[in-house]
């Protein structure tokens, strides 16, 4: 399995995420189920990376915007036109990505709700 998602990021690493990528993202986001909260986190943490918000390891904003572009491409392992169906590699993707960061998710979510109680 790890084999087959490192194959996955390399094909998606290169490209360059944009704000438009994001908002789909988000868009998308909503079909993953339990997963949804995970891709949601990744999209604000690359969104704050961005805007110089929050300072993160390039290594790790690589592989994350992989996740996402990998989750907005029509095109992957199981494609996306088959409701349901399509979505359960992205959502398993996530998943993974979320547990095998869970230590840069956990400091992002530090990051904001110490933000938050400073506003």
């Amino acid at each position: 399995m790890n084999k087959l998602i490192i194959q996955f990021f390399k094909k998606f690493q290169g490209r360059k995420i944009s704000s438009q990528d994001l908002k789909l993202a988000v868009k998308k986001a909503m079909n993953l189920g339990a997963s949804a909260e995970d891709l949601l986190l990744i999209v604000n943490l690359v969104k704050d990376t961005k805007n110089k918000k929050y300072k993160l390891d390039k290594k790790y904003l690589v592989i994350l915007s992989a996740a996402i572009i990998y989750v907005i491409a029509p095109i992957d392992a199981v494609s996306d036109f088959i409701p349901g169906v399509g979505w359960i590699d992205d959502a398993t993707l996530i998943g993974y990505v979320a547990r095998g960061y869970a230590e840069v998710l956990r400091d992002y979510k530090e990051f904001c709700k110490n933000k938050k109680e400073l506003a």
